[in-house]
């Protein structure tokens, strides 16, 4: 820019407002902005902040060409002076003067709003115009979520354009939070938005959200907070109208259960329900008929289907676990309503499938998440056909417990060539007991339960002629998946050469040499860094993969970082030690339930282990301890049922106390003295278990509680602690989710209420011969205080009565897990029917020794009236024989003799439901203790 008319110049001093006129003591700084480029104006942008008095020579013709506040002082006596004086923020009218030479400023969100302010009060067009091109192109974007201050910034600059009447920049402000929205809930400050801007957010069609459960949280804490605030009490007499914002029609039921129901009137949220509402329990039951109506209406009728899934070209995580309403058609809907985005002419034809005629779906390019995970009611074929055309970038897929045939492994390659991460497994319940039910080898059939009762049998479905393209799948977990054969295990490692982690447990049919080929691929290809196989046949074939490759530059266990090989009975010492000795680099080692002993474990000579599984092995303390010393950096241990540990102690010379312990189970061989000396200098734990041989007092356990106030899981099995010892620990561990109590006489009414009253987020209580005076009183009363729970074992409570029966359905609706056994009268045949029928959220139920036998047709009965609203999907019930086959046989067993002492348990039957297929496992042996 040339030098301009300097007979035309004016020196403006820019000072804040009340600084001392006096100058005393001040930072000055005195600039010819004629002579200055572009470089020069951002210097003295960015060190203004340094001075308290800026002068700066400016042309007054540009003053009056650029800014209506100098035109407005032209007639004025003042403005024809060599010197102007300006009270504002220096380094804000720096900025303006800079636009007013038309040289570019580089903004941050802190600075927009005043800005904004100091453009509208000096009348500069341009400062106005280059802030909105900021906000247009800088807030409305995703990344600008990352920033800890992008909420308060947004909401200042909202503010302002709110109060100096700019329009266009309020509305990129509510644009900018509706697509930041998943972002910005999870600030601090979210709860101090407006009203008005939170709504208006919302109604912006480019909200973006994960799911609406997230939404209603975030508008959940935002209303319980400003409840808190008195001042703000009169613009929340009616919540109604934010409410109706959240589609109940979306959200999980459980999350309806544990949230909203009781708290909440659900008339409050919008709904498609035409039910009139009676009572919330009567509504919130009603609402799975409902969706069950939706997943049997055709495509055409779901395109005017509301409420609608937000979906938006921000969007790039998706999750709808747990909505087991959710079907294709639902998806198919959501996309087709997004006509802002462009679709190429290619995809303009109508698609069919199915005898279905889709609409035109356009692609969300950045969807990179998405979790559909227990919703059963999703086809997989049309689900394929929807991912390949609407999220063709897609990274992760999780889909367990949705019925997907194992040949979508396959198949989605070519769809999806960008997928790496892969979930197909099945419930866990069956995987997580090894060792209690399933030690045994169990009978299975693999077969498809129809309402009529038949049965047809469901195989794995696959061309060998067919050509599957290779994909780039690095995580695959099919855990649980009973169908899983060698040879289609073998034809995912060859069309999955990029694989990474895998997870087979539970994959029961798997034989030792169908896993030993699969690994031998990965030896080729680069190898494995995660393998799970609990529950597998892995054997010694499988073993000798990891040493086949001795020497090799692609040695498997230059890669393998976990191996969990949980109750993988084929493995001997000898071949535990061989395979030890060849994966120094595991950071995660489970052998639970092996054949693992000292000579085995001695071979281990890493030093990076963290997680540590060895439950029911045969180690000693000797080995342990120099494990643990090789190991400083171990935060997992599991040594539950190592009796040889009673034998043989640890050595205390050998363990440093430098372990972060996050969480320990522990039986045999622990003490007071063990459990001080065993390094829990950290006290970070958040899980601790002490089972049977383990021994500690009540003063131990009320310094655990005092130093580990954040223990999220509790479990004491056969200790010897007085009823006040235990309760003062309860009364200070107010964070515990999880509280397991067996084998220990304790007086029901106390700790009951102790329960109620100190554990407020409680979610699974297990108490096993416990309580044994337990009465439907005492149940009755705790259920009203505790109605988050969602897990509940009681054994050998056997004064309870099916009166506790008629109120359980009201006090726990979100109850998952229920677990009865050895309550002699609890139970009745319909009794029987309203546990199954009444807890919508039941998923895993065990019956054993809990009153009459069951009706003949309980399961197939239970199945048919709830195929379209059911979440269970295993149950688990005893078979008992006459007591004169057991020990003491002498003794007749007649009908007038007791039911209980005339029987004992046989086996037990374990029926999984998927909503497709019904399989049975008969385990033969009993229940241990733990």
């Amino acid at each position: 820019m040339g030098k301009e008319d300097a007979s035309n110049a004016v020196l403006l001093v820019i000072s804040q407002v009340g600084c001392d006129e006096s100058g005393a003591g001040r930072l000055t700084m005195v600039v010819d902005g004629r002579e200055m480029g572009s470089e020069e104006w951002q210097s003295l942008v960015a060190e203004a902040e340094n001075f308290d008095v800026i002068s700066v020579r400016v042309d007054r013709e540009r003053l009056l060409e650029h800014s209506t506040y100098f035109r407005s002082l032209k007639n004025f006596s003042e403005f024809n002076r060599e010197r102007l004086n300006v009270n504002w923020d220096p380094p804000i009218f720096c900025i303006l003067l800079q636009c007013m030479h038309g040289f570019q400023s580089s903004f941050s969100s802190c600075v927009i709003a005043r800005l904004i302010q100091a453009a509208d009060y000096f009348g500069v067009d341009e400062a106005i115009t280059r802030c909105k091109n900021w906000v247009d192109s800088e807030m409305c974007n995703v990344r600008c979520g990352t920033e800890d201050d992008f909420l308060s910034d947004l909401l200042s600059i909202w503010s302002t354009a709110t109060e100096i009447g700019e329009k266009y920049v309020g509305e990129l402000c509510v644009k900018s939070l509706a697509i930041n929205f998943a972002r910005a809930m999870v600030k601090e400050s979210f709860i101090t938005l407006p009203l008005s801007l939170l709504e208006a957010s919302i109604d912006h069609p480019k909200l973006t959200i994960k799911s609406e459960m997230d939404l209603c949280n975030a508008l959940l804490l935002w209303y319980e907070n400003q409840e808190l605030s008195s001042s703000k009490t009169a613009a929340l007499e009616n919540p109604i109208h934010l409410f109706k914002k959240i589609q109940l029609d979306l959200l999980p039921f459980d999350f309806i259960i544990r949230r909203l129901l009781w708290k909440y009137p659900l008339n409050s949220f919008y709904t498609s329900s035409t039910t009139p509402i009676e009572s919330d329990y009567a509504f919130s039951i009603s609402l799975i008929n409902l969706w069950g109506e939706f997943a049997s209406k055709p495509v055409k009728d779901y395109l005017d289907f509301k409420p609608i899934i937000r979906l938006t070209e921000y969007l790039k995580e998706l999750d709808f676990s747990f909505c087991h309403q959710i079907t294709c058609h639902h998806l198919i809907a959501a996309a087709a309503k997004v006509a802002t985005i462009p679709m190429s002419t290619s995809r303009k034809a109508l698609l069919t499938i199915e005898h279905e005629v889709w609409p035109d779906l356009p692609e969300f390019i950045n969807m990179e998440k998405l979790n559909l995970s227990y919703c059963w009611r999703v086809e997989h074929k049309s689900l394929q056909l929807w991912l390949r055309l609407v999220c063709p970038n897609l990274l992760e897929l999780r889909a367990q417990h949705c019925g997907h045939p194992l040949q979508m492994v396959l198949e989605i390659g070519p769809r999806l060539p960008n997928l790496l991460v892969l979930d197909l497994s099945e419930p866990e319940e069956l995987m997580d007991i090894v060792g209690a039910v399933t030690r045994t080898k169990s009978k299975c059939s693999n077969s498809r339960f129809q309402a009529s009762g038949q049965y047809v049998y469901d195989y794995i479905i696959w061309d060998p002629r067919k050509q599957y393209v290779e994909n780039r799948l690095r995580e695959l977990s099919l855990r649980g998946r009973s169908e899983m054969t060698d040879d289609y295990l073998l034809r995912i490692a060859r069309n999955c050469p990029s694989l990474q982690a895998v997870d087979l447990s539970g994959c029961s049919e798997l034989s030792d040499a169908g896993v030993a080929a699969f690994l031998n691929v990965y030896n080729h290809s680069g190898g494995l860094r995660k393998l799970s196989a609990a529950g597998t046949r892995f054997g010694p074939v499988s073993c000798k993969a990891f040493e086949s490759q001795a020497g090799s530059s692609n040695e498997l266990h230059r890669h393998l970082e976990i191996l969990d090989l949980g109750g993988c009975s084929g493995l001997g010492s000898e071949n535990l030690s061989c395979l030890l000795q060849a994966l120094p680099l595991l950071t995660s080692l489970g052998l639970a339930f092996t054949k693992l002993d000292d000579m085995a474990l001695s071979a281990f000579l890493g030093t990076s282990l963290r997680h540590l599984n060895l439950r029911e092995t045969k180690v000693s303390g000797g080995v342990l301890s120099r494990i643990l010393a090789r190991n400083s950096n171990m935060k997992d241990l599991n040594i539950r049922g190592c009796t040889q540990l009673a034998v043989h102690p640890f050595d205390f010379s050998l363990v440093q106390n430098t372990f972060e312990w996050v969480n320990v189970e522990a039986g045999w061989g622990l003490s007071d003295s063990t459990f001080s000396s065993f390094g829990f200098s950290s006290w970070k734990l958040r899980s601790l278990a002490v089972g049977v041989g383990g021994s500690i007092s009540g003063h131990t356990l009320l310094c655990i509680s005092e130093k580990c106030p954040e223990l999220k899981r509790l479990s004491l099995c056969f200790q010897v602690i007085s009823d006040e010892d235990l309760l003062r620990a309860i009364r200070k561990l107010k964070s515990l989710h999880s509280l397991e109590l067996q084998n220990m006489s304790h007086s029901s009414g106390n700790l009951l209420r102790e329960i109620a009253s100190s554990l407020p987020d409680l979610k699974t209580l297990k108490l096993e011969r416990v309580v044994p005076l337990l009465s439907d009183d005492d149940l009755i009363l705790f259920s009203r205080s505790s109605t988050g729970l969602q897990s509940l074992s009681l054994l050998g409570c056997q004064q309870l009565t099916n009166v506790w029966l008629e109120t359980v359905e009201h006090a726990w609706d979100g109850i998952r897990d229920l677990r009865l056994e050895d309550c002699q009268h609890l139970l009745t045949e319909d009794g029987s029917w309203r546990l199954l029928i009444s807890l919508p959220m039941l998923e895993v139920l065990h019956l054993r020794h809990i009153g009459k036998m069951l009706p003949d047709n309980f399961i197939a009965e239970a199945t048919r009236k709830r195929k379209e609203t059911s979440r269970l999907n295993t149950v688990y019930i005893n078979r008992c024989k006459s007591i004169k086959d057991g020990f003491h046989s002498g003794t007749p067993f007649t009908k007038t003799s007791s039911y209980y002492k005339g029987r004992t348990h046989k086996d037990t039957i374990v029926l999984e439901w998927n909503s497709v297929r019904l399989k049975e496992s008969v385990v033969s042996e009993r229940l241990t203790f733990e």
